[in-house]
């Protein structure tokens, strides 16, 4: 047989095996026998990859990936002129990329998922019918791999829900249904992960799932790969028992060891499971075993130098090789090594770049500890302070409010460890920026959305504000692609772009904004941490910033703190119940008593020690007030009334202090930065409105509200009930009347808003809000009166009263301390007052009248009215304005005003 006969033959036999009369395998040898230059094996290359994409079960055509991908070369250089090629390209590209990106060969993933997004697309999205589940398969995978590498939480929040459509989709298909179970137990794993939670019930799930499969299948041996690396690895930070967790054995390291010498592993794959069985080793062998750190540490460098300069993982390894170095100082003393993870260190913030690498804080974290032990720099706490930038990154890129709280789930906890080493080093100013970079960033988030054009024109980049714009226009501005986002968010951060928009604010924006307040300090309050004492951290107005150690500053194992904290808790239950009777607030005896003995704790913990020790050293304008401090609590110590705080002689601390508290130094200063608007006799006020037996009466709030009106806003509107149930005229206290105040532009609406109606919290993290509830039912959420007091730039709102329940407890993490109070803070009203708790019906309705009084009769700003009217409930000898109505003279007889639960619950915010 002549050369060209074999050749002719040979190619007959590719075709006949590719329509299905032949061997597969056979065929593909015989492919490759051709001569290189052969045209027509681009067109027999084509044909067998049609032939192995429509071969049986997605697993099947996974075992032949390698395969795909090498007829994918083929095909491309003589591609077959023919309509179905395109799409048939698209397919068996998507493959080869899976299976790259499965053996570790993408360097980009970033670039991966974009390309396989947009090969998706050329492949038709899965109309073939045979190939329909698994293009919808990947398409699924695809945009979770897309919402992990972004951040994206509002994507990876909602992907347990797209997970279980996907189930139910492919439920009829035994090889894609298990698939569907092993994907979805590996969502739940990474969940329970970044939820630090326990993650071995969601791989047993993967497990029960990989065993339905037969042996050999390629997805039960990657599952059974997967598990032989993180079993060991999972069961050494299992925290669910107080028992030592087993150690990490010869034997499984070994296992372990073997995954690195696969075969089919490119350079990225073999680093990454290197990287994995170094850390293990190392972890394991920590304290007894300093072989199995070596072994480690060579399996780290061997990461390191499979991922090459130009790898985005080398950062990551880089990371790994650094801290086990850091940590075998501590056994050999070597100061060797603490150098070299110092050099690893800089290689790795250099490669990292800035805060968009998940990274970055974790790596600067451990620079400042590597900087510290080697002495060699100054300032070592001052890296740590600029990898907290990543939390206001991954916040700033979230597209609704739940995004924003997960994504900075960790800011508060991370930034108070950060001020603790800036306090080490005797630097109270950045460990108030530190404490700043961990609080209320969904709410600068809030603020910062609509300034994104501007800070893009001053950056030059007019194309991109311009988009911005656009998207917007087509939506609100929270709801803006992340994408987007995060395209804006490299622009700004870069150098020379605006990086403001991640630091927190420095010593003299603080001060210049406590100058524009009339205050004289802002201070952080920070619980103590088990052994670790709390503190007091002071930025004055005047003078040096200061700090003071505060060992009785904490909120477990202490009696009178827990007693508060279970009290409240009963309390907040009675109001969450829709049909509750509001006198059984009254029948909740114990929270009296432990909020009478949490006000002697709050002034030994820490009110007592500023008062006493720092004040008298404050160097103070004479300007014929009391002390002013802002308060910015940390953590659970939002929830007490400080104001509240009795020193041993029964005074309590607003007799001596005028006390505002703040979200954050980034919100006093947003405050500090628009103009003050004066009181006028014209505002909108909401009585108890009608909420269609969504919620209990508020009789007294409504002759509350209808006195108010009537005394010191008579050129006002009032709207809900007045005093004998019947509605208004001027309207019966709908959403719509409050949404068309907010955003009116008319100088006879007033700028004064007065709300005597319910608020309601939810905490759950998945549905978290607060909302005030109007006539009919409807509501006002937090996330809206953001958006509606700052739709209108020129709308100025001088003051804004929630004299409702709880509207100023945060949604969800008090550190976050978004509530509705805070939310219309970031809208650009001026001041604001809200409460702590469930306050009282009765009480409320005569401090909020005196309140009023103070601000219109005597023209005191909002927070000395405030003070004011506290202390006159304080006082047995108060004395009654004379324009007091006779109906809220009667409360006097019915509540004893000076407990501390009728006056202590409310808080002002801002001027």
């Amino acid at each position: 047989m002549d050369e060209a006969t074999g050749i002719t033959e040979r190619c007959v036999a590719i075709s006949r095996a590719a329509f299905g009369r032949g061997d597969l395998d056979a065929a593909l040898a015989d492919l490759h026998r051709l001569p290189t230059g052969l045209a027509v094996r681009g067109v027999l290359a084509a044909d067998l990859i049609s032939a192995l994409l429509r071969s049986g079960s997605p697993t099947k055509i996974w075992d032949r990936t390698r395969q795909i991908a090498e007829l994918l070369e083929i095909a491309e250089r003589h591609p077959p002129d023919t309509a179905e090629w395109p799409q048939m390209r698209a397919r068996a590209r998507t493959v080869a990329l899976l299976r790259a990106g499965a053996a570790g060969e993408v360097a980009d993933d970033r670039a991966m998922l974009a390309e396989l997004d947009s090969l998706l697309d050329q492949a038709g999205g899965g109309d073939d019918p045979a190939s329909a589940p698994l293009a919808g398969a990947v398409r699924t995978v695809l945009t979770y791999l897309r919402a992990l590498d972004s951040g994206d939480e509002a994507a990876l929040r909602r992907f347990p829900d797209e997970v279980a459509r996907l189930r139910d989709r492919l439920a009829g298909d035994p090889a894609m249904a298990h698939f569907a179970d092993i994907f979805a137990g590996l969502v739940d794993v990474i969940g329970a992960i970044q939820r630090d939670e326990d993650p071995r019930p969601s791989l047993g799930r993967i497990r029960q799932a990989a065993e339905r499969l037969t042996p050999g299948d390629p997805l039960r041996a990657a599952v059974e790969e997967a598990a032989m690396l993180a079993n060991p690895i999972i069961a050494m930070y299992d925290g669910s028992s107080d028992a030592p967790a087993p150690p990490i054995t010869d034997e499984q390291i070994a296992a372990m060891t073997s995954l690195t010498l696969r075969p089919d592993l490119g350079a990225e794959g073999r680093a990454a499971y290197h990287g994995g069985v170094g850390g293990a080793a190392v972890y394991s062998g920590w304290g007894d075993n300093p072989a199995r750190v070596e072994q480690g540490i060579e399996h780290l460098r061997t990461a390191v130098a499979l991922a090459g300069p130009d790898s985005p993982k080398r950062p990551v390894h880089l990371l790994g090789l650094a801290v086990a170095l850091y940590h075998r100082s501590d056994l050999t003393s070597s100061t060797s090594d603490v150098e070299e993870a110092d050099e690893l260190l800089e290689q790795a913030r250099t490669l990292a770049g800035g805060p968009a690498h998940p990274m970055w804080g974790a790596i600067n974290e451990m620079l400042s500890y590597t900087r510290r032990r080697r002495g060699a720099v100054p300032d070592p706490h001052k890296v740590a302070l600029e990898g907290l930038q990543e939390h206001a990154w991954k916040v700033l890129l979230q597209s609704d409010l739940p995004a924003a709280n997960l994504a900075a789930r960790r800011a508060a906890r991370e930034a108070t460890d950060v001020a603790r080493q800036c306090l080490m080093f005797n630097d109270p100013t950045d460990a108030i920026r530190a404490l700043d970079a961990g609080r209320g960033l969904a709410l600068h988030a809030a603020t910062e959305v609509r300034n994104i054009p501007r800070r893009l024109d001053d950056a030059g980049r007019p194309d991109l504000s311009r988009r911005w714009r656009e998207a917007a226009a087509a939506g609100s501005a929270e709801s803006l692609p992340t994408g987007l986002r995060h395209e804006v968010l490299t622009v700004l951060a870069a150098p020379g772009g605006g990086g403001v928009l991640l630091d927190a604010p420095g010593l003299d924006e603080i001060r210049t904004a406590l100058a524009a307040l009339d205050a004289d300090a802002l201070v952080y309050l920070v619980p103590g941490d088990g052994p670790v004492p709390g503190f007091a951290v002071i930025a004055p107005e005047r003078g040096p910033t200061g700090y003071i150690p505060l060992p009785n500053l904490h909120v477990r194992n202490d009696l009178d703190v827990e007693r508060y904290l279970t009290a409240l808790a009963r309390r907040d239950a009675v109001i969450a119940d829709p049909g509750r009777d509001l006198t059984a607030l009254d029948d909740v005896t114990d929270f009296a008593a432990s909020l009478d003995s949490v006000c002697d704790w709050a002034w030994r913990a820490a009110i007592g020690p500023l008062v006493e020790r720092y004040l008298p050293t404050l160097a103070r304008p004479d300007a014929g007030r009391p002390p002013r401090v802002v308060l910015v609590p940390m953590g659970e110590l939002a929830r007490f009334p400080w104001q509240a705080a009795r020193r041993s002689d029964g005074t309590y601390a607003v007799q001596l202090v005028a006390f505002s508290q703040a979200a954050s130094a980034r919100m006093l200063c947003h405050s500090a930065a628009l103009a003050p608007v004066p009181s006028a006799p014209v505002g909108l006020v909401v009585g108890d409105p009608d909420t269609g037996n969504m919620a209990p009466d508020l009789a007294a709030a409504r002759a509350e509200a209808y006195a108010i009106h009537r005394s010191f806003y008579p050129g006002g509107r009032y709207v809900g009930r007045r005093v004998d149930g019947s509605t208004s005229r001027s309207g019966p206290g709908s959403v719509d009347e409050v949404r068309d105040w907010l955003t009116s532009t008319s100088p006879g609406s007033g700028a004064m808003l007065h709300l005597a109606c319910h608020g309601v919290i939810n905490t759950d993290p998945e549905s978290a809000t607060s909302y005030l509830l109007l006539e009919g039912g409807g509501r006002l959420t937090a996330e809206e009166l953001v958006e509606l007091t700052a739709r209108s730039p020129e709308r100025a709102i001088g003051l804004i009263v929630l004299a409702a329940c709880r509207t100023g407890q945060a949604i969800n993490g008090y550190d976050e301390a978004y509530s509705l109070g805070t939310a219309f803070l970031a809208g650009g009203v001026r001041s604001v007052l809200s409460t702590q708790w469930a306050i009282p019906d009765r009480a409320t309705s005569v401090l909020m009248y005196m309140f009023h009084h103070h601000v219109r009769a005597e023209g005191l700003p909002a927070w000395e009215a405030l003070r004011r009217a506290q202390i006159w409930m304080l006082d047995p000898e108060r004395s009654l304005p004379d324009r007091m109505p006779e109906r809220l003279r009667q409360q006097l007889h019915h509540e004893e005003l000076a407990q501390v639960a009728a006056w202590a619950g409310f808080v002002h915010w801002g001027w």
